[in-house]
């Protein structure tokens, strides 16, 4: 009499190796979906930044920078819980720079440059990635169209 052989225990782990890959695959995803829309609202924020700083009183560079925060802080707040806000702006650097002279008309420019860390969800992402944060940079550039100068 002939035993059957049995292949008990294959499929499981055939299962556990490839789930290991098929989540730390969807984590990614996950985290580069994020870290796109991050991009995308310090993007928008920047150039709100700029496109304001072409307009206003260059005498107060703060003004840009309280203008591209509140962007950012109101693009990430959740409208079912407002007071939800998901990044955190102390990781948000804001920097302002007049091209030229901001009084001798118009022309000359206005910088505007947003960095931002954003951490990453998955802690096993990042062991692969040798970082725990995705850092991204942005800058925009607008030419000052009216000169209010004090």
């Amino acid at each position: 009499m002939q035993r059957k052989r049995t292949e008990s225990g294959q499929s499981m782990v055939e299962l556990a190796m490839s789930l290991v890959f098929l989540l730390t695959l969807l984590a990614g995803v996950v985290d580069l979906g994020r870290a796109f829309f991050a991009y995308m609202i310090i993007r928008d924020a920047a150039q709100e930044g700029a496109v304001y700083g072409a307009i206003a009183d260059k005498s107060d560079l703060t003004a840009f920078q309280n203008k591209v925060e509140n962007r950012v802080e109101t693009a990430f707040i959740d409208p079912s819980d407002p007071s939800v806000v998901p990044i955190d702006l102390n990781e948000l650097s804001i920097s302002t720079q007049i091209i030229g002279s901001p009084c001798s008309g118009p022309g000359n420019g206005v910088r505007v440059s947003v960095d931002y860390s954003l951490p990453i969800t998955m802690p096993f992402l990042g062991s692969l990635l040798g970082t725990q944060d995705i850092a991204m940079s942005t800058s925009v550039e607008d030419t000052i169209l009216s000169p209010i100068c004090p």
